[in-house]
């Protein structure tokens, strides 16, 4: 329980070490999310969101970290098709990366949207983004068997996990450039 507590305490701890802009621009943009807790987690894990002057930049941010997590989920879905010992299995896991690499191809690309002030294209992207960690997950639910009577292929926990949290970084990356749009 004491852990729990000090984690708790983290967040408020390292905004009492910020400057008072960056704590309040950081806490008025994640209180405008649906997970403020995880929003300003994630934000807090770039030095950069300590320097962001304004929303447009902490979008920014919020696109590049959910860019990493892609390409570290399509390394880790290639790691995993090498080790693999099914060929159903590796199959998935293949397709994955790929997947995940397309993640990060759209998530580029929202960043580029992002600069040039269109945030209806980075939004599309971010979407995309979304929707291609999603696309491995429905791979193993749906992967059949060679003659359709074997179950689906086990969808490994380090892959579940991790469109988990591309997804939680993609919706919050979207609510974060969603607040840019109000300003039009």
């Amino acid at each position: 329980m004491a852990m729990a507590a000090g984690s708790l305490l983290f967040p408020f701890i390292f905004l009492l070490a910020l400057p008072p802009a960056a704590a309040s621009l950081l806490q008025a943009t994640c209180s405008l999310t649906s997970n403020y807790a995880f929003c300003m987690s994630a934000l807090q894990s770039d030095p950069r969101s300590l320097k962001a002057a304004d929303v447009k930049s902490l979008s920014a941010i919020a696109l590049r970290i959910a860019f990493a997590d892609a390409r570290s989920a399509s390394a880790c879905a290639a790691g995993l098709t090498r080790n693999a010992t099914e060929a159903r299995a590796a199959l998935a896991l293949s397709a994955c990366a790929d997947r995940y690499r397309n993640a990060g191809e759209a998530l580029r690309w929202a960043l580029r949207a992002l600069k040039e002030e269109n945030y209806d294209y980075a939004d599309v992207h971010v979407s995309a983004a979304q929707e291609y960690a999603a696309a491995c997950g429905r791979m193993f639910r749906r992967s059949p068997g060679a003659d359709g009577g074997e179950p689906p292929v086990a969808y490994p926990d380090a892959m579940a996990k991790r469109e988990e949290d591309l997804q939680r970084l993609c919706r919050t990356a979207l609510e974060i450039i969603s607040q840019l749009g109000r300003h039009l």
